[in-house]
This record gives C-alpha cells, sequence and structure tokens, in this order.
C-alpha cells in the first residue's frame, strides 16, 4: 500500500470511528429513553445527518469565501455539494450545478497580486466557524436537557440529537478536510504544511493563474520551471509541460518532466504518478514500439496498475498506447477508449485542448498500427467506427 493510499484508509476509518462511537455511545442511550415510534426516530436521526452534512458543507466552503477575500484573492467559483456560482469569460457570476474536487465542495480562486496572496485565511476561518458550531451544539445540549428536567418536554431529546449529530458530522468533515496529507484531493491541512515554504506560496499562485487564464480562455504568459520540485512547483511545471506539448515539444515537455521523477521523495503519489504517466506517454508516442517497450519494461508494477485505473488524460494515454501499441489487445484498447468521454470531461480547461489533440494523435497511431481494429468511437462509446 502507497503512502497516500495508507494515509486515506487512515482517514476513513477514522472518520467511521468516528460515527460508530458516537451513534453507539452517545446518541443511543438519548434516542432509546424518548418513547416515539421507531420509524419516527429513524427519520429524525436521517434529517438530522442531513442537515448536518449540509450545514457544515456551507460552513466551510463559506470559511473559504471569506478566508479568500481577507487573502486578496478572487473567486470564480463555488460550489456546496454540487450547487453554487461560477463566473463566465463574460466576467458575469451565475449559479451553476457542477462536480467538485473536494469531499463536500470547492472554492476555487485567483490572487490579485501573486506576491502577496496569502491562503491563510482560507484555513483560519473554517476552523473558527466550527469552533462556533461546538459552542452552539454544548448550548443547544445544555438547553435541551434544562428543558428535560424542568419541564419533562420529551422532544428535547430530539434537540440533543440534532446538537451532537450537527457536531459530530462536522468533526468527520473536518478531520477530512485538515488531516495533513493528500488524500483523494489535497487537503487544506496538507496545502498548509506545503504553503509554509515561500516557493511553495509562489508556485500555488502561479498555478492559480494558470488555472484561471486556461478556464477563461486566456493565453498563458511565461512562467519558470522550477528545478527544487515540491507538489505545488511541480503542478506549475506540468502547466509548462502542456505549453510545450501544445506546440509539439515533447523533448522538452520530457526534460521537464523528468526533473519530477528525480525528485519523487519530496512529492506525493499523486504527483509523482501523474508526471509518470504522463512521461510513459509522450515516450511511447513518439517513439518507435521497441523503444517504447524497453521504457514500458523499467515501470514498476505498482506504477502500471495505477494506469490501469485511468485517472487523467496522461495515464488514459498512456494506458490506450500500452495496450494498443506494446500489447496489441483490441478490446483493452476498446475499453479505455469507452471512458475517454468522462476522463475529458473532468479534465481541466487550461489543459483540455491540448489533452484532446494528444489524444487524436494516440488514436491516429493505434489505427495506423491496426487497421482493421473496429474502435470505440470515444465521443460516443455505444457507437462503433466505420
Amino acid at each position: 500500500m502507497k503512502k497516500n493510499d495508507f494515509a486515506t484508509f487512515i482517514v476513513y476509518v477514522g472518520m467511521m470511528a468516528i460515527a460508530l462511537l458516537v451513534g453507539l455511545l452517545v446518541l443511543r442511550p438519548v434516542i432509546e429513553s424518548d418513547s416515539w415510534k421507531s420509524s419516527a426516530k429513524i427519520l429524525i436521526v436521517l434529517g438530522c445527518i442531513g442537515a448536518g452534512v449540509l450545514i457544515n458543507a456551507l460552513l466551510l466552503e463559506v470559511g473559504h469565501l471569506l478566508g479568500a477575500k481577507m487573502g486578496h484573492y478572487k473567486v470564480y467559483s463555488w460550489i456546496v455539494l454540487g450547487v453554487g456560482f461560477r463566473r463566465t469569460k463574460e466576467g458575469k457570476m451565475k449559479a451553476a450545478i457542477s462536480g467538485f474536487n473536494g469531499l463536500t465542495g470547492e472554492t476555487k480562486i485567483v490572487p490579485n497580486d501573486p506576491e502577496k496572496s496569502t491562503t491563510s485565511g482560507m484555513t483560519l476561518i473554517p476552523l473558527v466557524l466550527y469552533l462556533v458550531e461546538v459552542i452552539v451544539g454544548v448550548v443547544l445540549i445544555g438547553i435541551s436537557d434544562r428543558r428535560l428536567n424542568v419541564n419533562a418536554d420529551y422532544s428535547a431529546p430530539w434537540l440533543k440529537v440534532f446538537a451532537i449529530t450537527l457536531m459530530s458530522v462536522g468533526g468527520i468533515i473536518y478531520l477530512y478536510n485538515f488531516f495533513p496529507a493528500n488524500l483523494d484531493v489535497i487537503t487544506d491541512g496538507y496545502r498548509m504544511i506545503l504553503l509554509s515554504k515561500p516557493i511553495n506560496r509562489e508556485a500555488y499562485n502561479r498555478h492559480l493563474i494558470n488555472e484561471y487564464n486556461g478556464v477563461m480562455g486566456i493565453p498563458l504568459k511565461d512562467f519558470p520551471v522550477y528545478d527544487d520540485v515540491t507538489d505545488y512547483t511541480a503542478a506549475v511545471n506540468m502547466d509548462k509541460v502542456y505549453s510545450e506539448l501544445a506546440k509539439g515539444g515533447y523533448g522538452q515537455a520530457i526534460l521537464i518532466v523528468q526533473k519530477t521523477l528525480e525528485t519523487e521523495e519530496r512529492i506525493s503519489e499523486a504527483t509523482k504518478n501523474e508526471a509518470m504517466a504522463m512521461k510513459l506517454s509522450i515516450v511511447l508516442l513518439t517513439t518507435k514500439r521497441e523503444a517504447g517497450l524497453t521504457y514500458y519494461d523499467n515501470i514498476e508494477n505498482e506504477d502500471r496498475k495505477y494506469l490501469a485505473t485511468l485517472p487523467d488524460g496522461p495515464a488514459l494515454r498512456a494506458y490506450l498506447l500500452v495496450a494498443g501499441v506494446l500489447e496489441g489487445s483490441e478490446a483493452e484498447t476498446n475499453y479505455a477508449l469507452a471512458k475517454a468521454a468522462r476522463i475529458m470531461r473532468k479534465t481541466p480547461e487550461a489543459r483540455k485542448e491540448v489533452e484532446l489533440k494528444l489524444l487524436g494523435y494516440t488514436i491516429q497511431r493505434i489505427k495506423t498500427l491496426h487497421p482493421n481494429w473496429n474502435l470505440v468511437d470515444w465521443e460516443n462509446p455505444k457507437a462503433k467506427a466505420e
């Protein structure tokens, strides 16, 4: 099990442990003390859980929103549980229903000043809001106990159930969000550690600008290639890789990716995997089959398993070229092509045009090598190519 996989496993175990311990040891005695029907109790508990998720998701992203304003960032997308608003290319804010790269939501920002903008408020304010939530929860528990003892109010336990559920759901969400490791996504806790280094703060803001420009259709300006590779400098370097690939600079792109691969002990598994998939896809696309096979033979089995998960464009292209060029498997090629539309939809706008072009080159190479294959039309996976 890899390092970030283990950290993710530990966090999810912790989240489950909080839920079970609170449910069995704290909530269960309160619920059983009430004389309401079991069906009503179940509905109320489910309602409390739903309200807890909604309130805590809102508080977390409101904290990010306020922290971004405090840190001199402009917010151009704000999504909570799939609903929020997004800035259009014309500069207008519009309501949006969207996916998000987070546990309960996502706030996308761009710095007003790359040298002065800081994300410290985006970490601090959500924690302050959760502290306020805990204080309110404790007060509600006190009110519930008082009403039950003084007035024999039998609806009072449910106020206590709501308060405990609210704080517990918040604890679960904040455990995930502030855990100091790169989990399924880069968490606030991990970001806080990384941004303690000045080079990471600069690179983070540079990457945010590149990401924003890509979404808004603004050409990327010149920006540095970092020799000191961290997760954030690697992200800026990958932006440069895409800039090189857009103009056919495959050799220069590989040189930049290699900087990440040579310093993999100081970066997350996700960053290393993206770099590995990118280099492999370029090598297999631009070299003869024998050279590509030699390079692929030196890749570890764990990294090959990562490609099979098809998480992004580079992994998709690498998997297609391995299946179609190295292994000659029509079935595996079609398996990956059937998933290409989904992968392209979630590709960041700043990189989508280049990814679409490279995917086209990849498919053309496979067709040239296997002209008789009946390949899936990736834009319409249910239809076969003529």
